[in-house]
């Protein structure tokens, strides 16, 4: 668990100092950023999914976080947004200027704590407990200055106030987030409501390319007890079945080798306008590779004689095409959320037995 001024940063694996103070919150340590391919060096620098945690009995205190501009923020919905929650309740949400340092204060000596009114045994919820505050972050890189409780405590969550199992989301910018209008309302945000399971957000926008320092990255930690791998589509066009088939099979054959006791879960590609039965272009390139990539992975799971790899049809997740945004790739606020429970469902009973 990292701790940094006696809060948790969830989802992030290294800090940067920022030349006007504070830390850059970083979700891939800066040796694996510097070997991916030229989007992903810039994605990878983005926050999406991470949170501050903490606990505090201050009657009021003030949140010093900022931001840069997002990299996709010119196509896609990227709001310098933070979306503050105490254990599974939603809190509130603010928008932050890039650029300067935002000072928030979420609560005030006007603020009314309501849970006295509700029995304890509902305080807790999706495996958090309601004293911890969660301040999430989206896709764009955010920094934090500190927590101003005016002397009152301040410390992180014990590991019984959060979610006993953890969750590696990998993926593509569906994964990392792209388009619900709210960065919160992602699918692998509701999945992990849904299951009850803590997330960490892995997604690469555009840039998912299961490079092999991915792949040693992933293997190396010992902090996830289950990851998705949600690739392909960032692969069209690029990668051809044999170069395809030869990084994912390393990426998946590697994670069993090194995590024979976790659960790995392969989802193939969500559909979108080059999925067969939808598109008009069924001889373009990017709907062949599509449909070659997606029967690679099922090969690659059948064949394996590992008892906790499973295969997620996107098809099974994504079941009403009408829930994609006009871009017809990213899911709209319905589409996440839809997707997002039917995971979750898939996911317990992938964990059956780990959840308590």
């Amino acid at each position: 668990m990292r701790v940094y001024r006696n809060c948790q940063l969830h989802n992030v694996a290294e800090t940067e100092p920022f030349e006007g103070g504070g830390v850059f919150l970083r979700r891939f340590p800066g040796r694996i950023r510097n070997v991916l391919n030229p989007l992903g060096q810039m994605v990878s620098q983005e926050s999406a999914g991470v949170e501050l945690r903490f606990i505090t009995d201050a009657k009021s205190f003030t949140l010093s976080v900022g931001s840069l501009p997002a990299f996709f923020a010119q196509y896609e919905n990227h709001h310098q947004d933070i979306f503050i929650f105490r254990g599974a309740f939603f809190h509130s949400h603010h928008r932050i200027e890039p650029g300067k340092i935002n000072h928030i204060s979420p609560i005030s000596l006007q603020y009314v704590d309501r849970f006295a009114e509700i029995g304890t045994e509902y305080h807790a919820q999706s495996g958090f407990s309601n004293q911890v505050w969660r301040v999430m972050f989206g896709r764009y890189p955010a920094i934090f200055y500190g927590i101003e409780t005016y002397g009152s405590l301040l410390r992180p969550p014990e590991k019984h106030e959060t979610p006993a199992v953890k969750w590696l989301a990998y993926g593509s910018s569906i994964t990392n987030g792209a388009s619900p209008t709210v960065h919160h309302n992602a699918y692998i945000y509701n999945a992990a409501r849904t299951a009850g399971i803590d997330v960490c957000n892995q997604g690469l926008s555009g840039s998912c390319r299961c490079e092999p320092e991915i792949t040693d990255y992933f293997c190396s930690r010992n902090d996830w007890d289950i990851i998705t791998l949600e690739i392909g589509v960032n692969m069209r066009g690029e990668f051809n079945p044999e170069s395809f088939s030869e990084r994912a099979g390393n990426l998946i054959h590697s994670l069993c080798k090194k995590h024979p006791q976790d659960k790995i879960a392969v989802i193939t590609i969500f559909p979108n306008s080059m999925t067969t039965g939808f598109t008009s272009m069924p001889d373009s390139n990017a709907a062949t590779s599509e449909m070659d990539f997606c029967r690679i992975l099922r090969k690659i799971v059948k064949k394996s004689n590992y008892p906790n790899l499973f295969l997620i049809e996107g098809k099974d997740l994504l079941v009403d095409f009408g829930t994609l945004s006009t871009d017809l790739i990213h899911p709209g606020d319905y589409g996440h959320l839809t997707m997002g429970k039917l995971l979750g469902g898939k996911l317990k009973t992938i964990l059956k037995g780990k959840l308590t």
